[in-house]
């Protein structure tokens, strides 16, 4: 019999997982391609790893950048390989139902859905991220009652509130997580004349970021290397700087989320006063973020557990539930 795949594919993770098994994989979006022959040597984190201790011909690509696919043929692969990691073959034809930004253009959708199917996917259902999140919380996104959930990746932000199978209203931003990062960098850069390391700068955001400047007189130490000569030096890092690199988008995240709720239908605004919004997504894990949007929205704001997992486990879920979710997945589809 074959089996069902959920796949939750983001500009910085990606994550696949089966109803029987849960989820197989969960790793950077990232392909590293030996651009002699043209082969996939490795995805994930393994790709990271050999492109820093292999020739200069294996390279990494990361196929997705705010949320949609800027490069086909890998994210064609990429599926493909993640399909051959988790035992499923070309000839098993899977089912996959897969999430995209409601921000998603028709062409965008489009590419992923076949993308998917050069991958070998059989049949491709798409569900609109704000939609698997509120499935992932347990939120009765069938009923007429308003449901607020905002998902916080790292290409693309969405606010929306959801009622009778549908979002009714939204807002958001093609920008995220990574844009965080790109900012901090930026400031190492312009301040100490240094660039770090991917992980080092997620590392500085998550270590002394905090939304309401919580952290100040925090500081890291972190291995960098100058720009100038490439120099290796260590740098002392305070939370001054990393707070001020986030300032455009803390805004702009809190005017996303004030849109989408001024937007409500009465009715609705009331049960979203009443039961609360939701973060989801990696960037919701931000220090003092929830409470910032609170105190700018007067609705009490909560972070999901392990709110990086949210969509990939509601759309776990709707695969046992394709028929009875099927006006769900067909109003992504347009």
């Amino acid at each position: 019999m074959a089996t069902d795949v959920a796949l939750d594919v983001g500009t910085g993770s990606t994550r696949l997982a089966t109803a029987q098994q849960g989820i197989l994989f969960d790793e950077p979006t990232i392909v590293a391609i030996d651009t002699r022959t043209g082969d996939v040597v490795e995805l994930g984190y393994g790709a990271l790893d050999l492109v820093a201790r292999t020739s200069r011909h294996v390279v990494a690509f990361r196929p997705l950048a705010q949320g949609a696919t800027v490069d086909f043929d890998v994210t064609a692969r990429l599926l493909s390989g993640l399909f051959e990691r988790g035992g499923i073959s070309k000839i098993s034809r899977v089912r996959v139902v897969m999430s995209v930004p409601s921000l998603a253009t028709s062409i965008e959708r489009r590419a992923l859905r076949q993308a998917a199917i050069q991958a070998g996917a059989r049949e491709v259902s798409l569900l609109e991220a704000p939609l698997a999140a509120a499935i992932g919380l347990g939120l009765p996104v069938q009923d007429p009652v308003g449901s607020a959930v905002t998902v916080l990746g790292a290409g693309a932000s969405e606010a929306a509130l959801i009622s009778l199978g549908g979002i009714v209203t939204s807002s958001t931003r093609r920008q995220g997580g990574s844009d965080l990062d790109t900012a901090i960098a930026a400031l190492l850069r312009q301040r100490h004349g240094v660039v770090a390391a991917p992980s080092t700068v997620e590392l500085l955001k998550f270590n002394l970021a905090s939304a309401l400047g919580r952290t100040r007189g925090l500081f890291e130490t972190i291995q960098a290397r100058t720009v100038d000569k490439g120099k290796p030096v260590e740098v002392v890092v305070g939370a001054d700087l990393v707070n001020a690199a986030l300032n455009d988008v803390l805004i702009a995240t809190v005017k996303m989320v004030q849109d989408s709720l001024a937007d409500a239908p009465p009715d609705l605004s009331q049960d979203v006063s009443a039961r609360g919004l939701t973060l989801v997504g990696g960037h919701a894990r931000l220090n003092d973020l929830a409470e910032l949007i609170a105190s700018n929205t007067g609705v009490e704001v909560k972070v999901a557990d392990e709110p990086d997992l949210v969509v990939i486990r509601g759309l776990q879920l709707c695969l046992d539930e394709m028929s009875s979710l099927h006006a769900l997945f067909r109003d992504a589809d347009l």
